[in-house]
């Protein structure tokens, strides 16, 4: 298979997904946040503070996860090294692995799950066709890179659009 048809689909599936979440995340959270607080009592503050971000701020954070995964893929083609790609790839695969997770804990529909189900086998897929490009310990050490980037990335915008929604209020 053509690389750079995989490496392009990356943001593609990466927006299908995020739509999903932008479209069904406040009215899922409405719904089912008292629910989620109690079901979950540890992790009050964390549901209080994910549930009081709006959709345009949702919207903010997912719009700069995409600048990044896009210029990461653009990067990656022009150059021929596929280290960001890779990066961004594991931490997506990892992402659409956490929803599953979520899924299973929650025991019903969140909303991520639908695309995660139809995005999570791009994502092997496009392990499979691109492992050859690294050495399993470079496969290891860029996942680990691209899962902790990518998750201090999510933290520090939360952090950053929860803090400006606080401060309005």
């Amino acid at each position: 298979m053509d690389t750079i048809l995989i490496v392009f689909l990356l943001p593609v599936f990466f927006m299908l997904h995020e739509l999903e979440e932008i479209i069904g995340i406040r009215l899922w959270m409405d719904k089912n946040g008292a629910a989620l607080y109690n079901r979950f009592p540890r992790f009050r503050q964390t549901i209080r503070r994910l549930g009081s971000i709006t959709t345009p701020a949702f919207t903010v954070i997912v719009a700069e996860e995409f600048i990044l995964v896009s210029f990461c893929t653009f990067l990656s083609a022009y150059t021929g090294n596929w280290i960001a790609w890779y990066c961004c790839l594991v931490a997506f695969g990892f992402h659409l692995v956490v929803h599953l997770f979520q899924f299973l804990l929650w025991r019903g529909y969140i909303p991520a799950i639908v695309t995660s189900l139809c995005c999570l086998p791009y994502c092997i897929w496009a392990f499979w066709e691109t492992y050859k490009f690294f050495t399993p310990c470079e496969q290891v050490g860029y996942a680990l890179i691209g899962i902790l980037f990518g998750a201090l990335n999510l933290f520090v915008m939360h952090k950053i659009v929860g803090d400006r929604l606080l401060k309005r209020i």
